[in-house]
């Protein structure tokens, strides 16, 4: 009897914390995920092709990518929002200036702003853009197709160039 005590007593002071086992060098400085050694690659990449791209000012957006405009609208300042329907074409190069989708092979694009499934940086830029205007957006993979790619063509953890041209925005607003 008394050895079913010691076992209870045992088992309920054992049970006292559920305090996680880390590796040993959890706690060193310096120490970096493998997801946030592929962003500083990224970006180092990203800011060596604007580098050697100088004859576009690239814009930094508050959102994680560069862009600048190609063609851009002065004359109005209709941008989309939230159920507005824009009509669009992109391509999408490497950063190695290699296409990799053209605009002939996407086709003509339809995206209802907000309701839609589309890639974060597509979306993001599409909110920049006004009617007519064209611009040009350097996507890091967190913006793009991410850590599997786009399972044709765009490998994992590729940072892509698109060039967006919005034919149309089509108010759902009265």
């Amino acid at each position: 009897m008394r050895f079913i005590y010691i076992i209870i007593i045992t088992s309920i002071i054992s049970c006292d914390s559920n305090e996680p086992r880390y590796p040993v060098d959890y706690f060193k400085k310096g120490n970096s995920t493998i997801i946030s050694q592929v962003i500083v690659e990224q970006n180092k990449k990203i800011d060596d092709y604007i580098f050697k791209n100088k004859e576009n000012s690239y814009l930094n957006s508050k959102k994680g990518f560069f862009y600048f405009y190609d063609i851009k609208n002065n004359l109005s300042n209709k941008k989309a929002h939230f159920g507005d329907k824009i009509n669009f074409n992109y391509s999408v190069k490497d950063l190695n200036n290699k296409v990799i989708y053209d605009e002939e092979f996407i086709g003509n694009q339809s995206y209802v702003m907000g309701k839609q499934e589309i890639i974060t940086g597509l979306r993001e830029a599409l909110q920049l853009l006004k009617n007519g205007e064209v611009g040009t957006f350097i996507f890091p993979s967190y913006k793009a197709y991410g850590i599997y790619g786009d399972s044709n063509k765009i490998p994992a953890n590729t940072p892509i160039i698109c060039t967006i041209k919005v034919k149309s925005i089509n108010s759902t607003q009265n």
